[in-house]
């Protein structure tokens, strides 16, 4: 049960800030807006990644699927920052 804890709790969090930067360097609208959006939007999908986490049955499966959702996300991040 810890193991699933803290994957929800760190891998959720990586995957919240990876989701959110995506959405700061795709979207074209004034910066201020967009850290508004990033604030309001960052929560509620950690929130969910945590949730999500404890849906598996075992540990090793919680860790597996989040990471290959922050996998692309990383990607589409280091491809986003590379061609600004």
């Amino acid at each position: 049960m810890w193991s699933r804890t803290f994957a929800g709790l760190l891998l959720g969090l990586l995957i919240s800030i990876s989701v959110v930067l995506n959405l700061n360097l795709l979207v074209p609208i004034k910066e201020d807006t967009m850290l508004l959006i990033g604030l309001l939007c960052a929560f509620p999908i950690w929130a969910g990644m945590q949730v999500w986490a404890y849906s598996f049955t075992s540990a090793k499966k919680a860790w597996l699927k989040l990471t290959l959702v922050l996998t692309p996300s990383v990607v589409l991040n280091l491809l986003l920052l590379v061609l600004r």
